[in-house]
């Protein structure tokens, strides 16, 4: 774990270093140059690093952090693998499916719920260095995600002194979930082609079929069903399968 963070912690220093670097000369270097450009001599156009040779190939990984759920909800239950595979040299497809299941019982309220969703995007890898055999990633990127749930609610009590208690039930039924992601993480690979990854993902809900009739209490992949906007993240362990490497 310490040993991520401080990888992490690194390339998000690296990558400072490599986009801010043109803005880090000091007062005397700029008038100088400035001096120079007055005096008719051409100044030296700095040298862009070009984007490295990287492993491409097929990575297969698990989130982690779903056994994490029962935790801090012990109501909640879910699983989620994903894959990611280069499209270009810096340009990934990324998907996930998962599954999560949902079930409390309180004095007014029943709940169940089981699902499944997937999510599906692509990634762009905006980590630049210059350092033979760096194979770590700073992405950004977007997914689209979907999905499907049937919940029910075995039994609603509403206390009443006068009339007396009302009780009622709502039978299973299908809920369908659209939204969309953006995202942002680091991934560094601790071993030869092993991997580990972590993701920050900021989720927009687009549309929920049938949730006037019962309100999610969390959508499978999403969150809480009660919000339009959900803040996630993941924590991916990955192996990469290497294809479409060049022989040194």
């Amino acid at each position: 774990m310490l040993r991520y963070i401080c990888t992490s912690l690194l390339l998000f220093a690296l990558s400072w270093t490599a986009f801010g670097q043109d803005y880090t000369q000091s007062g005397s270097e700029r008038e100088r140059q400035n001096i120079e450009g007055k005096e008719g001599t051409p100044l030296k156009k700095k040298e862009k690093i070009p984007y490295p040779d990287k492993k491409k190939g097929t990575e297969l990984g698990i989130d982690i952090s779903r056994f994490l759920i029962p935790v801090f909800d012990e109501d909640r239950f879910a699983l989620e693998a994903g894959v990611r595979s280069n499209l270009g040299k810096r340009t990934f497809f990324a998907g996930t499916l998962g599954s999560e299941t949902v079930s409390f019982d309180d004095k007014s309220y029943t709940y169940e719920s089981t699902g499944f969703f997937v999510r599906a995007g692509i990634d762009y890898d905006i980590f630049v260095v210059d350092e033979k055999g760096n194979n770590d990633n700073i992405l950004i990127g977007l997914r689209y995600g979907y999905a499907l749930q049937e919940h029910e609610a075995g039994s609603l009590t509403i206390d009443e002194d006068y009339w007396g208690d009302y009780t009622s039930s709502i039978s299973p039924y299908t809920l369908n979930t659209h939204w969309v992601e953006a995202v942002f993480g680091l991934r560094s690979e601790v071993f030869n082609n092993f991997y580990m990854s972590w993701m920050i993902r900021i989720k927009a809900k687009i549309s929920s079929g049938n949730s006037e009739i019962l309100e999610a209490y969390t959508v499978p992949g999403f969150g809480n069903g009660s919000n339009d906007f959900n803040l996630g993240f993941s924590y991916v362990l990955g192996y990469q399968i290497p294809w479409g490497n060049k022989k040194k």
